[in-house]
């Protein structure tokens, strides 16, 4: 599995922003609309406690059974009876599961005390649905198990509604959007095939001649460089791992600074002895030869590696790094010498 540096990371993400930002953005939006503007803009509270049917002093048996006695009204709450019931009164058109999607409670057991919020973007309906809820729980006590120790510890009351908890569900939202972005990009980047630098080229163990996707000039210096090292009488060939539909002129600039001639293979010829006649003419004024051919798997390409000393492959962004591996393989079984890419 292809490991990723920092850097190339970096380079992805910028490569892919749209990736990290639309889960992000999608997140927080559907956080944003069902927290803030869905729950509503104002908020009724009230709290209920469960207390003792006489007078007797509260003992610690009595604590006990109205922690147990709490406990079971919770469970009064996730009955969809309770909020068909309050549905119908509020509105026919009113949807049990909308009541009981505005409705947030917490019971504690311990103290017998049963917390209510419920928000609405209407204030009336806010505090008539809660007080609704209330009075139907309280009288689902009575109607079940004959109890009527709940009492008000806090009556309805409206306000304008807190959005502060749920704008940090929304910026957190948008973070775990972001993260799961991030790890779409790296999993993209770890399964892609394609080039996106010339260092994705570098560590196929490939020389780069030159990366003109940096400064041309200099970059081509260095190609002029490295191939007087070899020789100052070459033959080259010039060849793009694949059909390019852009032709980039990258064998004249070359050939500028190289003293150099092109010759120009990209299109057949009736007798392929042309070539070499062109070939030797083009000698005797130059010290250098550079056949533009059309892809690295044309046959005139194949062909003219017997005049050539050595095949310079043109590699452009985007290529299949397995394609490259595959000529380069190819070059080696055909024994035709590779002296690098450039990367454009």
């Amino acid at each position: 599995m292809q490991k990723l540096t920092s850097k190339q990371i970096i380079e992805a993400v910028k490569r892919n922003i749209l990736l990290l930002l639309i889960p992000a953005i999608l997140l927080a939006g559907l956080s944003f609309f069902f927290t803030v503007v869905k729950s509503g803009t104002y908020e009724a509270n009230s709290v209920l406690i469960v207390t003792s049917n006489n007078d007797e002093p509260i003992t610690y048996n009595k604590l006990i059974l109205n922690e147990k006695l709490s406990n079971i009204y919770g469970q009064f709450l996730e009955s969809n009876d309770l909020y068909e019931k309050v549905a119908s009164e509020i509105s026919p058109d009113m949807k049990a599961s909308e009541i009981e999607n505005n409705l947030e409670y917490t019971v504690n057991p311990q103290g017998g005390v049963i917390a209510f919020t419920y928000k609405d973007s209407n204030e009336a309906r806010a505090k008539d649905s809660l007080t609704l809820i209330t009075e139907e729980f309280r009288n689902f006590a009575k109607d079940y198990l004959n109890m009527e120790n709940i009492e008000y510890l806090q009556n309805v009351l409206v306000k304008k509604a807190s959005n502060t908890r749920n704008l940090i569900f929304t910026i957190a939202a948008f973070l775990v959007g972001g993260l799961l972005g991030l790890v779409i990009i790296i999993i993209k980047e770890i399964l892609s095939d394609k080039i996106n630098d010339a260092d994705d080229i570098r560590e196929l163990d490939i020389e780069v001649l030159a990366d003109l996707s940096k400064e041309r000039s200099g970059e081509l210096a260095k190609v002029k460089r490295k191939i007087d090292n070899i020789s100052l009488e070459n033959i080259i060939g010039f060849t793009p791992l694949k059909v390019s539909k852009n032709q980039l002129d990258i064998a004249n600039d070359l050939a500028n600074i190289l003293d150099a001639k092109v010759i120009d293979a990209r299109s057949p010829r009736e007798n392929f002895a042309d070539f070499e006649s062109e070939m030797a003419e083009k000698l005797k004024n130059y010290r250098n030869v550079i056949f533009e051919e059309k892809s690295a798997n044309d046959p005139i390409s194949i062909n003219l590696a017997k005049f050539e000393d050595y095949k310079i492959l043109l590699v452009g962004k985007n290529s299949h790094k397995n394609e490259l591996l595959g000529q380069v393989d190819e070059y080696k079984r055909l024994g035709i010498e590779l002296l690098g890419v450039i990367y454009y």
